[in-house]
């Protein structure tokens, strides 16, 4: 144990060396796009809240609502929850899950040294395979891309490791059925185990476990029935204790009720096997999500075949441990079919594509299996058994000749192993950095709602969401599924594994609100406001999040959503502005909205400063973004709406709209603004009140414009609708100044309120 404990702190030192990028970087996935690590987090968060509401965490309606989503098929992982339960609380839930998948990859180290020595392979060659093992492209790539349920590899040796030790322990005469039934729960619960990880490992499993199963029998009949009874049964007892725990703790019953109809299979012409011939000679970088086997597994596999056919013999072994290993052809031979469906569904050679064996499969399973370059730690293990085996038998034969070192037989075995495990570090290009980039932005709106006692949907803009076979939107938008963890709410945006169709499909076109705030499709104003007070208290829709930097600080649409709630002020509160997030509480959420009163910045003096911190909660149509020009920060006016079929209504839009409140009284208006290239003649209005006479707004130089408000322009609830109404704007690059081509009219940096005695 000892020993053990010494290797798998080796291990998980290699593997803290691979994700350095991760732990030296706070807050950081893998830098690439499509990602999972959003729905991965939020997975464990749900099996959290759950199992506290006594909920099934295979069934969900708070992603994808109002649908109710089966996750039997989904990504879910829920082995690693413990872990995750037990250091998410200590060091947040980046850091637990970066804990989680370094210690994956020290399992499939570990696991794969511990069959490497059972199978006979000296020490050092099989610490280097431990290595080879835990650091395969296919793994690196899990672990940048989030992927908790691809990194269960270590459960293909766990499986045979373990068999092996049933076949020996139940050899001897003095184990009954205590001993059988006790074995057959051992394997039922790592069957159990390596399911929950994720469902395929139990496909990758049986071109392992079936082969070495079939073996063990062989050699057990070569002892006795009665071995051979007890192998028999204590499989059957495993199989039977993993279907309950399945069914008990499990998603089987849910996989029974699963919809299959309405999977989204993967194109075969998209199903990635590992690039052929470099990716089975060369490693391929990971990081740009290529799957390979090294520089190292076939060339040394060639060259273990070549000594093997030799028929040249290492050390001699006991009789009993050759009665547990499998001849060295059916290692070989096991890794055959994998390594053939690692290749993909299609290989060329030359001009030539040739259908590979992989397309049966794929239309065996439905499509669903999507990646087959992941049989390649499937195919690799055996491979390196059976290099091992050959490699250690001719090692052997060479040490135990006269030493040849000058340090006795015991640094040469020292000097050769150390060889061998960096050879294997170097191939797996251990100090590769893996590039990252940080989890979408912390805002404390959002831990705010999670501290709200009411249950509602947070509508989440862009609104983008799917499966891993089709989506919805952009994939970055899905990340806001990861908020989820914060405000713990229901959310119509995210991402699941096999979700149906039918689920989030329609919001590409056919859903005018949700294809609008996904921008494919126009707003059409009426239809999106008679689905928004259906659904704010219908679902109910208790907050809308509109995302600036996802959406386009310049695009159209970003200033079109804000001016559209804002002015909707029977759906919508004012909104709270933090960052690039733009918060509207809806008029169902039980707390009431916030006042919109523009800030008093002296007794009686009310100001909105445009281009100022949270200035969103006041603008409505035709602002562009915020906007420094020397030490001025301002808006300018002259954007348009995209309404119906028509990007610009007809006639244009020449207006910007301001909504805020005002305590009922009269006011001395007061404009500080510049017009664009030529003056303008701009006109103000006020709840249908036209202020006085237009006024000429100057180039060059902002100037104040003074303005009358009355009280009877306010009305007695203080809600003021400014509309800024102007001749005409033109874009720079029509006006020879620039590339722009934005419509631009006048720049407003400010309009101030001054009470009138």
């Amino acid at each position: 144990m000892r020993r053990v404990a010494v290797v798998f702190s080796l291990y998980v030192l290699v593997a803290a060396i691979a994700l350095s990028a991760l732990w030296f970087h706070p807050n950081t996935v893998g830098d690439t796009l499509p990602h999972d690590y959003y729905h991965m987090h939020w997975g464990y968060w749900w099996m959290r809240h759950a199992v506290s509401e006594g909920a099934s965490i295979y069934e969900t309606n708070y992603v994808h609502f109002p649908a109710t989503t089966n996750l039997a098929f989904h990504t879910l992982a829920p082995f690693w929850y413990p872990l995750w339960a037990l250091f998410e609380p200590l060091i947040g839930t980046v850091a637990a899950v970066n804990a989680i998948m370094t210690l994956a990859l020290a399992l499939a180290g570990l696991f794969c040294c511990l069959l490497l020595r059972a199978e006979g392979v000296r020490m050092p060659l099989a610490l280097a395979g431990g290595v080879v093992f835990m650091l395969t492209p296919a793994n690196l790539l899990s672990a940048m891309l989030t992927n908790l349920n691809y990194l269960g590899v270590f459960w293909l040796p766990v499986c045979l490791v373990l068999w092996r030790s049933i076949s020996d322990q139940l050899s001897g005469v003095r184990f009954g059925v205590q001993g059988i039934g006790f074995w057959g729960m051992v394997l039922g619960a790592a069957l159990w185990g390596m399911l929950l990880t994720d469902l395929q490992w139990g496909l990758f499993s049986a071109f392992l476990l079936v082969p070495y199963g079939v073996w063990t029998l062989i050699r057990a009949a070569m002892q006795g029935r009665e071995h051979v009874g007890r192998l028999v049964l204590a499989g059957i007892a495993a199989m039977v204790f993993a279907v309950m725990l399945l069914w008990f703790a499990g998603p089987l019953p849910h996989i029974l009720t699963y919809d299959t109809s309405s999977f989204a299979p993967q194109p075969i012409d998209k199903a990635a096997g590992v690039p052929f011939p470099q990716g089975f000679v060369t490693r391929l970088d990971p990081y740009a999500r290529a799957l390979s086997y090294g520089w190292l597994i076939v060339p040394l596999t060639v060259v273990a075949f070549m000594l093997w056919a030799q028929k040249r013999r290492g050390a001699e072994r006991t009789p009993h441990e050759v009665s547990l290993q499998m001849p060295l052809w059916t290692w070989l031979g096991i890794a055959v079919v994998p390594l053939v469906l690692s290749a993909g569904p299609f290989v060329a050679i030359g001009d030539v594509t040739v259908s590979m064996p992989y397309v049966w499969l794929h239309d065996a399973l439905g499509g669903v299996f999507r990646v087959p370059a992941r049989f390649a730690p499937v195919a690799l293990l055996p491979l390196l058994v059976f290099m091992g085996r050959v490699i250690s038998d001719r090692a052997g034969k060479v040490l135990i000749q006269e030493d040849r070192w000058g340090g006795g037989r015991g640094f040469a075995k020292s000097l050769a192993g150390g060889v061998a495990i960096l050879v294997a570090v170097a191939d797996g290009s251990v100090f590769a950095q893996m590039p990252v980039r940080p989890v979408v932005t912390p805002y404390s709106f959002y831990d705010a709602m999670g501290q709200e006692a009411y249950e509602y949907v947070v509508l989440e803009i862009p609104v983008a969401g799917g499966s891993g076979e089709a989506w919805v939107g952009d994939f970055t938008a899905m990340e806001t599924q990861f908020y989820g963890m914060a405000h713990e709410q229901r959310m119509i945006s995210g991402t699941f594994a096999r979700a149906p169709l039918d689920h989030f499909w329609h919001w590409l076109y056919d859903d005018p609100m949700l294809a609008w705030l996904g921008q494919r499709r126009w707003l059409e104003p009426e239809r999106v406001v008679t689905q928004l007070r259906e659904r704010i208290w219908e679902y109910p829709i208790g907050y809308a999040v509109l995302h600036q930097d996802l959406v386009g600080i310049e695009a159209n649409a970003n200033q079109e959503i804000m001016g559209y709630f804002n002015q909707h002020s029977d759906l919508f509160c004012p909104p709270l502005v933090e960052g690039a997030a733009v918060a509207w509480r809806t008029r169902w959420h039980p707390d009431g909205c916030p006042s919109r009163t523009a800030p008093e910045i002296a007794p009686g003096v009310f100001e909105v400063d445009l281009g100022s911190s949270g200035d969103e909660r006041f603008i409505g149509w035709g602002w562009h973004r915020q906007e420094d020009v020397g030490a001025t920060r301002w808006r300018w006016a002259g954007n348009y709406p995209r309404i119906g079929d028509d990007v610009v209504p007809e006639g244009g839009y020449l207006q910007a709209d301001l909504w805020l409140e005002l305590p009922p009284a009269d006011y001395g208006m007061t404009l500080l603004a510049q017009a664009f290239q030529q003056t303008r003649n701009v006109e103000i209005e006020v709840n249908g009140f036209v202020l006085g006479d237009s006024v000429m707004i100057e180039t060059d130089v902002l100037s104040e414009y003074r303005f009358e408000l009355s009280a009877d322009a306010i009305g007695d609830d203080g809600a003021v609708h400014m509309i800024i109404r102007y001749d005409g704007a033109i874009t720079p690059q029509e006006a020879g100044v620039g590339g722009d081509t934005r419509r631009l009219a006048i720049a407003v940096d400010s309009v101030r309120f001054e009470q009138v005695d």
